[in-house]
């Protein structure tokens, strides 16, 4: 069975990982240690957890017979061929043996079909559950794809007789789907928000505990009253995005009180040099340690390869203090990281360092340990390199070595961990930065305009900051001193990524995660299309226009209104705009568009509405003077007869005929220039004068409308108040 918590949205791509999503710790169900402690939850901040689509990659076990006549200290398995594998270990019945000799494989290129040379095991055996026996081993190997193999144990003389079992263990890790995961580079160096309220100093190097000095921590001891601030986990690859089959998994997690000391490990073996085979490795160490050696889990807690990806190991124990089985004796209180890859002669690289430094900072001070300091621990087993009950005090950070007579983590990365401890402490704590002050964001872009008004918090005390950079895109663009918690700087035209850096006085630096901002200093462009009359009532102080026009902006326009002749407010979509304007002037019609940041753009023209009177028009056949308060100018002309008509003449570029409308209103054909253009129907259900009852624009110029009665069979009459144009 195994218990994991996660929520997540917004899909990203990142690292050679095919999908991601921002995943955020949340708080499980409170969990409980043996003895009945309550577990806290460990990290409040929020890494970036690289995850596949969730589908297990299964891998394979061969298994292969060493037979070892009895009392004998020697043994061989010839050259042979096998399924293809890519991971191999000697394993034998009784974890508490070990081989006292060497131990020798060779293996043949599944590509190539060369054999390798002799490659030694690590044979002084592998020690990973207290609570169940399994199997010992040796710590696998990793060869890459192969297809043959070939083994040889040679005893010392006078040593025990070789343990019963012995057998070849041979994994192929499986090949993800195309659609899933296959881990990739990724990490950071990211710290996380402070916690709310004041933050005191950090602790002295040797803090209290919460538990007693043993394997199994109580909570009888209070916790230290003084405690470091937070640091976020770096980004890590979860075990979904490296494929772990879960199938496999009979290992409930184990909830320690608290993560007392980080022990470093190596894989010690040739972890592959192509990072994007990262994921396969871990799947075969997945395999051995669950499959081969019955520890019901991988024994890590976490693994890093050698470009600084960090990948989620035993189940449950990102956010929580998960038991593993890394340092036997003691794994209860402790949190075990491998290092992918043999560390003898070399150390890991300065990305690999720099996770490795930032993962144990964020596991020990979420309890508010400081990582330069020390812990005292029992030991909790027969068996192991300290003996049952011995009390030990380790380094927060520690090697295997310094709990388990090994020589992990190899020499060159033991003698790292004085630099990670280093890099863990001596670095600006809780450095978290506020969204750019004035900025608008849309989805998870900040919008801003030339500058971005950057503005930062760190629980480090002002006396061990040396200071702060602002970057952008990774170049420093502004630098502030110590003291400084906000600061401008300029930010090109485009997208960028806006991040502070903060500098310890020891030179170890700390970045913040690196905010999206879009500097829009482009004002939206509004382009006046032109003015028409429109349908509706019409005075003297209100001729009904439709303003047609266009915004655009380079990323969004927000807003838009009309500021003149009167002022509205518009959909950002809007393309037109309904209003009226008073006759016999010239009217200035303007819109502005205003885009997320504030630039605004703004598009006019200027259009002269115009009334023109019936009395004004030429008259052909019998009219009635029509005299009504209603009507513009008190009058209107009436007629019934057939082919009467009204003519006007002018200048102008769009042109309105006013009626009135009643239900027994006729109709009238109208001309343009001497060319039928319409008929229009002015009867109406309601009554109502002065109503734009036709509408055309026209090529600027001199025209003339003329409207022909057609005396309409039982409602004949037209009653005309006039025309309406632009000029």
């Amino acid at each position: 069975m195994r218990l994991r918590w996660v929520t997540g949205t917004a899909v990203v791509v990142a690292g050679g990982v095919t999908a991601a999503v921002l995943y955020l710790p949340s708080a499980p169900p409170a969990q409980t240690t043996p003895e009945g402690s309550a577990a806290t939850a460990e990290v409040a901040a929020e890494p970036l957890v690289q995850r596949g689509d969730g589908k297990p990659v299964r891998g394979e076990l061969q298994t292969l017979a060493l037979p070892v006549a009895a009392g004998a200290r020697s043994a061989e398995a010839p050259k042979r061929s096998t399924k293809r594998f890519s991971l191999l270990g000697v394993t034998w019945t009784d974890s508490a043996r070990a081989v006292d000799g060497t131990i020798e494989v060779r293996t043949r290129s599944a590509g190539t079909k060369a054999w390798s040379g002799w490659h030694a095991l690590d044979a002084d055996g592998l020690r990973g559950p207290e609570t169940r026996k399994g199997r010992g081993a040796t710590e696998p190997l990793w060869v890459g794809p192969s297809d043959g193999v070939a083994a040889r144990i040679r005893g010392r003389a006078g040593t025990s007789p070789l343990p019963a079992g012995l057998r070849l263990d041979l994994i192929d890790p499986g090949s993800p789907s195309p659609s899933s995961s296959s881990g990739g580079q990724g990490g950071g160096f990211a710290v996380d928000p402070a916690p709310s309220g004041p933050v005191p100093s950090l602790p002295a190097p040797s803090l209290p505990v919460p538990g007693p000095s043993g394997s199994v921590p109580s909570s009888s001891v209070p916790a230290p009253a003084v405690r470091a601030a937070a640091v976020t986990l770096p980004s890590y690859v979860s075990r979904s995005g490296w494929g772990a089959d879960e199938s496999i998994v009979d290992a409930p997690p184990v909830i320690a009180p608290a993560v007392k000391v980080v022990f470093v490990h190596h894989t010690a073996d040739a972890a592959p040099s192509d990072c994007a085979k990262s994921a396969a490795h871990i799947r075969a160490i997945h395999t051995y340690h669950t499959k081969s050696l019955d520890w019901g889990d991988i024994g890590y807690n976490f693994l890093v390869d050698r470009c600084g990806t960090l990948f989620e190991g035993r189940a449950g124990g990102v956010d929580k203090a998960v038991v593993g089985a890394q340092t036997y004796g003691f794994n209860t209180g402790s949190s075990g990281v491998a290092v992918l890859g043999t560390y003898i002669n070399g150390g890991v690289p300065e990305v690999t360092r720099r996770v490795l430094s930032q993962l144990a900072a964020a596991k020990l001070t979420a309890y508010g340990f400081d990582p330069a300091g020390t812990a005292t621990m029992t030991s909790g087993v027969d068996g192991g390199k300290f003996p049952r009950g011995t009390v030990v005090t380790f380094n927060r950070i520690s090697g295997h070595r310094d709990g388990y007579a090994t020589q992990c983590p190899g020499d060159a990365l033991y003698a790292q961990l004085p630099l990670i401890r280093a890099e863990a402490t001596d670095r600006v704590l809780g450095l978290t930065v506020k969204p750019p002050a004035g900025s608008v964001r849309v989805a998870q872009t900040y919008y801003l305009r030339g500058s971005a008004a950057m503005s930062w918090s760190a629980a480090t005390p002002t006396a061990q900051i040396a200071g702060f950079d602002v970057l952008v895109d990774g170049a420093v663009r502004a630098s502030f001193p110590p003291a400084a918690r906000s600061g401008v700087v300029p930010v090109p035209p485009g997208s960028h990524k806006v991040a502070v850096r903060a500098t310890h006085v020891r030179g170890v630096v700390a970045t913040s995660p690196a905010l999206t901002v879009f500097s829009d200093v482009t004002a939206p462009v509004v382009t006046a299309q032109g003015l028409s009359l429109r349908g509706g009532t019409v005075s003297t102080t209100a001729v009904p226009v439709t303003m047609a026009f266009a915004a655009t902006d380079n990323v969004k326009v927000a807003w838009v209104g009309a500021t003149s002749p009167s002022t509205a407010t518009l959909p950002a979509t809007a393309r037109s705009w309904a209003t009226t304007a008073r006759s016999g002037a010239a009217r200035t019609f303007r819109i502005s568009a205003r885009d997320a940041v504030g630039n605004v753009g703004t598009g006019s023209l200027v259009r002269t509405p115009v009334l023109v009177s019936e009395t004004a028009a030429r008259r052909t056949g019998a009219w009635t003077v029509a005299r009504k308060t209603s009507h513009l100018n008190g009058s209107a002309l009436t007629s019934a007869r057939r082919n009467t008509k009204l003519s006007w003449t002018f200048t102008g570029r769009a042109v309105s005929l006013i009626a009135a409308r009643s239900i027994r209103s006729g109709q009238v054909d109208v001309y343009v220039d001497g060319k039928k253009v319409a008929t229009v129907d002015t009867r109406a259900k309601t009554t109502a004068t002065r109503q734009a009852v036709w509408t055309r624009n026209l090529a600027s110029g001199r025209h003339t409308v003329t409207v022909v009665v057609r005396a309409t069979s039982g409602r004949p009459s037209v009653t005309l108040d006039g025309l309406s144009y632009l000029r």
